[in-house]
């Protein structure tokens, strides 16, 4: 996860309910084969409790929402089509020059 995005999580995230793990040591990928961990360098995965794993601009929204922050009800919004059908590739662009950005 870049170190913007756990910024972000540690302000909006009050009750601590996130657990953030670096993929280069995590025993987590081992449970989840799917996962291949050079697509983690592109974009943030998420696991939820039902075991569901999100990626990309679905697992920022899917973090968003679980906040307390005033603004958790924008990723209903935003995961409607046409926004999400936006949200993706921009998310994308974005955490692909993150570097260069940020």
């Amino acid at each position: 996860m870049c170190v913007g995005v756990t910024g972000w999580l540690s302000k909006i995230d009050q009750k601590k309910q996130f657990k953030l793990e670096p993929y280069q040591h995590s025993e987590i990928l081992k449970q989840y084969p799917k996962i291949n961990p050079a697509d983690c360098e592109k974009q943030i995965y998420i696991i939820n409790e039902d075991a569901k794993v999100m990626k990309g601009a679905d697992a920022m929204f899917e973090i968003w929402s679980k906040t307390e922050h005033w603004s958790n009800f924008l990723p209903l919004i935003f995961r409607l089509p046409p926004f999400i059908w936006l949200a993706r590739p921009i998310y994308r662009l974005v955490a692909k020059y993150r570097k260069s950005i940020f």
